[in-house]
């Protein structure tokens, strides 16, 4: 038969959990907090000529055209690769790219 344990002091064994529990959602708020990063993005005007492709060349210098263009579009909420002259669009800054 086997003997059954008896919780002796209750006290300290919740307060155990508690401590035990206070610690888990540290960790994860933490994990959750220092995955987060905002974007930052600077706006530029587009002039005669410009295409998206082109504006990949001059500001997006140490990625991959496509993905940068991909971005852009992403970002500026553009169906296709058409923009307009005199009009401003949000490039993203160095660290942005790949989500």
């Amino acid at each position: 038969m086997k003997k059954k344990y008896i919780l002796r002091n209750k006290r300290r064994f919740f307060g155990f959990l508690f401590f035990l529990s206070f610690v888990s959602f540290i960790m994860i708020y933490a994990n959750a907090v220092s995955g987060y990063k905002e974007s930052n993005y600077r706006s530029i005007a587009v002039n005669t000529g410009d295409t998206l492709w082109s504006i990949a060349e001059k500001y997006g210098k140490d990625y991959d055209i496509r993905e940068y263009i991909h971005s852009l579009k992403k970002i500026n909420n553009l169906e296709s690769s058409i923009i307009q002259k005199n009009t401003a669009i949000l490039i993203p800054s160095n660290d942005y790219i790949k989500e």
